[in-house]
């Protein structure tokens, strides 16, 4: 897909120090992770660090393709949120630990106010953001290269792997790379072994979102019908997941379920991805679990109302989405059922975990929507 670079110098230079700016969140993160391959794979010398906030952390510390992840304050600066000169020290000393670094180019995925500060005080000479109208809070004033993609509704994957295409990173591969450790691969096999013994298929519902974004959440009740359709019809085992402060929404789900369900333990984000890979179906909003889900080949049930597909769709082939109205509410669990029926039944019996897709970028269209009702 074409796209406009005003005021750009072109390529990289082979060992440039290069700055990716993502700060959260986690559905974010996940997909920018295409583009860091892409950068990766174009300049294998260079120099990657990756600036994140605290949630999205753990899925960047020790990744292969990045060498040095770098926390964002942001816990601290709300901390001092009324004390401005306080807040003002903690952005300097952030300024400092950045231009000790002497990055020479700056890639900003977020396109807020902050990530644009951020690529300031980072001192790059080379400060690459989306051009006016293709990013948030006037982002744009921060940077010297401007990438406009050809609109506005496209995959938000897709725009990541274009301000990537702007520097010289350019391929047909798109993919997420998440390497599984061996401690998350046991903690999945020992749940899945005590939640489906005789090898049924686990479905794994995920009813949470942030508390910001909690207009997108499928209700609780609807969840509980649905484990318990899954538990009837279909001899799963409906296993449901929770980030943090989502632990009381999960367990009213359970109670709604009236014992269809079980209660997943508390899962870290690296964990939750080793489950999900073994995991016969994934089921839930536009959130970031629903994007690690497919990132990682579990197929997905994606139930979407007032977020847009062709931006946020899972990709890849074996999903299903399916859109309400305005809201999720509209979705019905039979409606569900029927879509994690068809893909169940052209599922293998759970085996070897999951193999990352690793997609075509000239196919990144979302698969079939199912229309609203």
């Amino acid at each position: 897909m074409a796209c406009l670079m005003v005021g750009s110098s072109g390529r990289l230079a082979a060992r440039d120090s290069v700055l990716l700016i993502r700060l959260g969140a986690v559905g974010d993160i996940l997909r920018t992770l295409p583009a860091l391959h892409l950068i990766r794979k174009a300049y294998p010398s260079a120099r990657l660090a990756w600036i994140v906030e605290e949630l999205s952390l753990s899925l960047l510390a020790g990744h292969p393709e990045i060498d040095r992840v770098i926390p964002f304050p942001r816990r601290d600066l709300q901390a001092e949120q009324g004390r401005p000169w306080r807040q003002l020290r903690r952005l300097a000393a952030l300024r400092r630990e950045l231009r000790e670094i002497g990055f020479d180019a700056s890639l900003d995925f977020q396109g807020s106010f902050k990530s644009g500060l951020v690529a300031l005080l980072s001192g790059a000479p080379r400060r690459i953001g989306f051009a006016p109208g293709h990013g948030r809070e006037l982002s744009y004033f921060f940077a010297n290269e401007w990438v406009r993609p050809p609109s506005r509704r496209i995959h938000r994957v897709e725009k990541n792997l274009l301000l990537a295409e702007a520097i010289g990173a350019s391929d047909d591969e798109v993919t997420i790379i998440l390497p599984e450790r061996p401690e998350g691969a046991a903690e999945a096999e020992s749940i899945l072994r005590r939640v489906a013994p005789c090898g049924e298929p686990v479905v794994v519902p995920s009813p949470g979102t942030s508390h910001r974004q909690a207009y997108k959440r499928w209700p609780a009740g609807h969840y509980g019908r649905l484990a318990g359709l899954l538990r009837g019809s279909l001899g799963a085992a409906p296993l449901v997941v929770w980030g943090p402060g989502e632990e009381d929404l999960a367990r009213g789900v359970v109670a709604e379920s009236r014992g269809a369900a079980i209660l997943a333990p508390a899962l870290g984000l690296r964990p939750l991805a080793a489950l999900l890979r073994r995991a016969g179906l994934f089921v839930g909003a536009d959130t970031g679990p629903m994007h690690l889900a497919w990132g990682v080949g579990c197929p997905v049930v994606a139930l979407f109302g007032p977020t847009d597909p062709r931006l946020n769709a899972p990709l890849g082939e074996g999903h299903a989405i399916l859109l309400g109205s305005s809201t999720t509410d509209a979705i019905p669990p039979e409606r569900v059922l029927a879509a994690v029926r068809a893909i169940l039944e052209k599922r293998a019996p759970r085996g070897s975990p999951a193999m990352r897709p690793v997609l075509s970028r000239g196919a990144l269209l979302p698969g079939e929507v199912s229309p609203r009702p």
